[in-house]
């Protein structure tokens, strides 16, 4: 006989059960503000596959090591400093901050609104757009405020401690919490003035440019802001020289130095007994344009959403223009024979002018290639009346042509390696499949044992290279010319600027057959000492080289006889090279490696 069952005890479980909380899933708000931080880093220039933990905790330390290790390589130098030197050592973090979260700021450029992407998907949902708003400006901010913290936080605490016994007019500062204060509060405003005016700026070009005008435009402010904060940074061993003439409020262009308005509100922070009325100036001058900035980024942020939110509405209507002007009839009729030459050549053009991603890489790359051709011309002069003034180095404008060209044929060549989309490549080894007819007519192609990628095709990417080159060059002749240069130096920097666009293309697409934009990225492949080799050793001996014949060829012959004697023998032999590499004699690189693809039932064996 069963056993009663104590039914008041069973029911008395029952209901503590029911009374146990569940896990409440999280708030609309919450997920879609997880989903817009996301999207700062879930791309192909930061992560890969999605990979957002580890994109911010990288981001983050590349951030926070700079300023933090230059904390401790000063620690040494403590409490002997000089007091220009300690000036130059506070000028550094400010600076750094300013050019950090400038840089970030504009490095998410297209990131900074919803894209139109955003607004067809998430619009369709349940959501109001108010809800939209709220949590990418949420994102917005905590991605900002991160990267803010992280480039200050450690240096903020490290520097004040081991700077505060300084002697200043024979007094000694025993204050750290002063130094605290006023170091964080200095570069706090700093960043927080370089992401406002970013933002701000990415907002008015939103609100007030029409869609035809509004992609060259961003495209162009945001190269020219990489390279004015490249060229704050790279300027900081001129500037901190002469930081103290500067602050001292005689100089008219410091007012147009950002980094400068906060050094000076630093010193007024922290030593206010010993500043000049110049450093007032500046300092007001920082306070007022970071509260211009706030407000006119508080203004043209909701401006600039309403009006991304219209056009993605509505929709965008492109006119494509299908007529050949009389460059491209040239270029068919010349370096272009064949029309698979000419398929692949429009295709790059096409892509990069339609597709923002990659005009954001050409940016960066054109931004810091600017910013090195501008520090290199640029002097500071002490005149008579014991002022500054700005001039231009001749050596310096010797270096422009192969600084701007080594990183135009970078950026090129890091544009072309990101795929567009891969479900969609398989139409280039169909439609450009060899014919037997071309293997006969085309020997070089019988490596290729069916269809596939032809290399003499695929390199129309190094012919858009060397075309963007020659209008690059030509634009430095141009600038030179306008500064009245002799006709013998812009004869020797053409010869230059043409062997060197040459040189470069081979150099950076030897043994390279596949076409741009179709090929996976493979992460891990970028072997360290080959970067090294290119950024550390090449880079440098090639300016170095090329500035060196440059100025010799202008007084001597036999520097001209070397040019171009070298010239074609050095692509003679990268030729060869590239031969044996695509024939898989020597080398190995990631872009040849291929895959099955698509079926072609045999009809073009």
């Amino acid at each position: 006989m069963p056993e009663p069952t104590n039914q008041p005890a069973l029911f008395a479980s029952i209901a503590q059960a029911d009374e146990t909380p569940v896990p409440t899933a999280p708030s609309r708000s919450r997920i879609l503000r997880q989903h817009f931080f996301r999207r700062f880093f879930d791309n192909d220039t930061v992560s890969i596959d999605g990979e957002t933990q580890t994109a911010v905790i990288r981001a983050l330390a590349f951030c926070a090591i700079p300023s933090l290790m230059f904390a401790f390589w000063l620690m040494p130098n403590y409490p002997n400093r000089t007091v220009f030197d300690v000036l130059s050592d506070r000028y550094f973090f400010v600076l750094y901050s300013f050019v950090t979260m400038g840089a970030v700021t504009t490095f998410e450029w297209e990131m900074l609104f919803p894209d139109r992407s955003d607004f067809l998907i998430l619009l369709t949902l349940p959501l109001k757009a108010r809800e939209l708003f709220v949590a990418k400006s949420s994102a917005l901010i905590l991605f900002l405020g991160m990267f803010l913290i992280a480039a200050n936080l450690f240096a903020a605490i490290l520097y004040p401690a081991v700077c505060t016994r300084v002697y200043i007019n024979s007094r000694i500062h025993l204050n750290p919490l002063l130094y605290l204060g006023g170091h964080f509060s200095a570069v706090m405003l700093a960043g927080l003035c370089s992401a406002f005016i970013m933002l701000a700026i990415q907002g008015m070009l939103i609100s007030l440019l029409p869609p035809s005008w509004f992609r060259p435009v961003s495209t162009f402010v945001q190269s020219l802001s990489i390279a004015v904060l490249g060229l704050l940074f790279l300027l900081y061993p001129l500037i901190s020289r002469n930081l103290p003439t500067l602050l001292s409020g005689s100089i008219p262009f410091a007012r147009f130095v950002p980094p400068l308005w906060f050094i000076a509100l630093y010193e007024e922070l922290c030593d206010g007994d010993f500043t000049t009325p110049g450093m007032a100036s500046l300092a007001n001058t920082g306070l007022y344009a970071t509260a211009f900035a706030a407000l006119l980024c508080f203004i043209t942020y909701p401006l600039g959403w309403a009006r991304q939110q219209k056009r993605a509405l509505e929709g965008a209507t492109t006119t494509r223009n299908h007529s050949r002007g009389a460059l491209a009839a040239v270029l068919h009729r010349t370096i272009l024979p064949r029309p698979q030459q000419r398929a692949i050549f429009h295709f790059i053009g096409q892509t990069i002018t339609r597709n923002p991603r990659y005009q954001v890489y050409l940016a960066i790359y054109a931004g810091a290639g600017l910013a090195l051709a501008l520090c290199s011309i640029l002097d500071l002069k002490h005149t008579r009346t014991s002022t500054l003034t700005l001039t231009l180095s001749s050596g310096g404008l010797h270096a422009i042509l192969p600084l701007l060209l080594f990183w135009l044929v970078v950026g090129l060549r890091a544009s072309f390696a990101f795929p567009v989309d891969m479900r969609a490549r398989w139409v280039f080894p169909i439609n450009l499949a060899l014919s037997p007819a071309s293997r006969q007519s085309l020997p070089e192609l019988s490596q290729y044992p069916g269809p596939g990628y032809p290399g003499p095709d695929a390199k129309s990417a190094k012919l858009w290279t060397l075309l963007c080159c020659a209008l690059l060059t030509a634009s430095v002749l141009a600038l030179l010319l306008a500064l009245h240069w002799s006709w013998t130096g812009l004869l020797i920097q053409a010869i230059c600027g043409a062997g060197l666009s040459i040189l470069l293309a081979d150099l950076f697409f030897l043994g390279r057959t596949q076409i741009p934009f179709t090929r996976p990225r493979l992460p891990g492949r970028a072997g360290l000492p080959l970067v090294l080799t290119l950024y550390a050793a090449l880079f440098p001996a090639m300016v170095l080289l090329t500035v060196y014949l440059e100025l010799s060829a202008e007084t001597q012959l036999k520097p001209l006889l070397y040019i171009l004697l070298g010239i074609p023998a050095l692509h003679l032999i990268l030729k060869k090279t590239d031969q044996l590499a695509q024939a898989g004699i020597i080398g190995g690189f990631p872009e040849d490696e291929t895959d099955p693809g698509p079926q072609t039932l045999g009809l073009f064996q």
